[in-house]
Order: structure tokens, then sequence, then C-alpha cells
């Protein structure tokens, strides 16, 4: 590989670093601010925040795997992985139950924000990707 493809590699795993790294702050922060509203008054925050707190607990998890990816330094298996992420994510949208039918209402609940989550996870996917195949290194 030329130095320049080597530079531009880099300059994209840098951008999708910098992005994973904003997303997990601002999924952090979100998470603070929710453990600190459940630690005041827990029963407020069950009837309003939980399915928030759960839906950000999944993005999180998701963007620090992607992280561990980014942080092989391989720009291939970076977008490999980014891209069989949205394909099981969209192939699981399309093709898997929208609702889930167990006696457990909130196993059911926990079935429609992980959906939730992966439509969401799959659009900022997508974008980076898009980002990414159109040239652009903007952080």
């Amino acid at each position: 590989m030329n130095e320049v493809m080597k530079n531009e590699a880099k300059e994209c795993l840098d951008m999708i670093a910098s992005q994973v790294k904003a997303r997990i702050n601002r999924c952090v922060e979100e998470a603070d601010k929710y453990t600190k509203d459940m630690n005041e008054d827990y029963e407020h925050f069950f009837c309003w925040y939980s399915e928030d707190m759960y839906k950000v607990q999944l993005r999180l998890k998701i963007y620090r795997e992607l992280q561990k990816v980014v942080n092989d330094d391989s720009l291939c298996e970076t977008l490999g992985w980014m891209n069989h992420m949205v394909e099981g994510f969209t192939d699981d949208l399309l093709c898997g139950s929208v609702q889930n039918h167990s006696t457990n209402a909130s196993f059911n609940t926990a079935h429609l924000l992980d959906r939730e989550v992966k439509q969401q996870v799959v659009r900022e996917f997508k974008m980076m990707l898009a980002r990414i195949n159109n040239g652009g290194t903007e952080k």
C-alpha cells in the first residue's frame, strides 16, 4: 500500500474513532443523568426514563464493541465489521418478528426497544459509511 493510501486509511480510521468516541461520551452522559435521576426518585425514573436508559445502554454496548475494532487500526476490519452489523441488523429488522410473544411484559418491551436501537444504529453506521465512501473525512 502506498503512502497516500495509508494516509487516507488513517484519516478514515481517525474520523470513525472520533465519531465513535463522541457517541460513547454522549451515551455515558445520558446514562449518568438517568442514574442520577434513578438514585433520587426511582419510581419517577422507572415510569418515565427506564426505557430510555435501556436504549442508551444497548447503544453504549454496540459503540464500545466498534471502538475495540477501530482500536485494532485496520480500516478494512472496521468497515467490514460495520457493514456486517448493518446487514445483520437490517435482516433482523426486515425478517424478524416485530412483536415478541412472551408472557413477560418486560421481555416484550425490551424486544421492541432493541429493534428501535437497531434502527438508530443502522442509520448512524450508514451515515458514517457514506461519508467514507464519498471521500469525506471531516471529524
